[in-house]
């Protein structure tokens, strides 16, 4: 029962529909009297709605011009990309260049930095070398003035010594009395200390000529003069020589010209 009643209800609507356009047609035939005229409209709008759809679907290329486009816009992007990555590459390889050249600048100014310092400093060291060795050119020859002053001096203060000591020898000698029992070729030798007035302070037999007599006389001359005015001169003109050569003085008393 539910089916039947189901498919009641759209048969009933079909037949009411196909009364409706019987009476419609009908209608229609006799008010115009040109039935093939009036079924033209249904047949042109039906027309009409195929047209529709033949529009519709030519309406498909702006699909197609769309793809294109969209093709056309990511060439131009890759395009893009591709020439933006070619600038960055570019301006990669300009900063690599610069940075470079900037580095063989710098190497460049340290090298020549480096080679002035090298030779202000080649400069300094044969500057220095040269004042070396003109000091030591200058010490050579002040040392070799002073050794010549010095060896000048020497003989000079050994010549005087010997003079003083001569001089002292001779005036001992003539208060000198030999004794009976001396004989030629004896030796005595005595040393005699001196203050800068000249006057003797000591005097001692340094070596024996194995006489005590002779020995003895020598003593006595040296306290018979006892005052050397030749000692007490050389005090005074050059203390330093007296002090090295004369305060203490070493004399050799020859036995000669005795007849025997």
């Amino acid at each position: 029962m539910n089916n039947a009643s189901s498919y009641a209800l759209p048969v009933i609507i079909s037949v009411l529909l196909h009364a409706l356009l019987i009476g419609v047609l009908a209608f229609g035939w006799e008010a115009t009297q040109e039935p093939p005229r009036k079924s033209m409209p249904k047949f042109v709008q039906a027309k009409l709605v195929t047209v529709d759809a033949t529009v519709k679907k030519k309406k498909a290329p702006p699909t197609v011009d769309l793809i294109e486009r969209r093709q056309q816009q990511k060439l131009q992007r890759q395009r893009e990309a591709k020439a933006q990555a070619e600038r960055r590459a570019a301006l990669e390889r300009k900063k690599k260049r610069e940075a470079e050249q900037r580095k063989k600048a710098e190497a460049e100014r340290k090298r020549k930095a480096a080679e002035e310092q090298a030779r202000k400093e080649k400069e300094r060291k044969d500057k220095e070398r040269e004042e070396q060795l003109e000091q030591q050119r200058q010490s050579a020859f002040e040392e070799a003035l002073e050794d010549e002053e010095e060896l000048l001096d020497a003989r000079e203060s050994t010549q005087a010594v010997m003079s003083l000591a001569q001089a002292i020898q001779q005036r001992i000698e003539s208060v000198w009395s030999q004794p009976p029992s001396a004989r030629n070729g004896m030796v005595t030798e005595v040393r005699i200390s001196f203050v800068p007035t000249g006057r003797v302070v000591a005097s001692n037999i340094t070596k024996s000529s194995g006489n005590a007599a002779l020995d003895r006389s020598v003593l006595n001359a040296v306290r018979k003069v006892e005052v050397f005015p030749e000692v007490a001169e050389l005090a005074r003109a050059e203390p330093a020589l007296f002090e090295r050569e004369v305060r203490n003085t070493q004399l050799i008393f020859r036995v000669e010209g005795l007849r025997q």
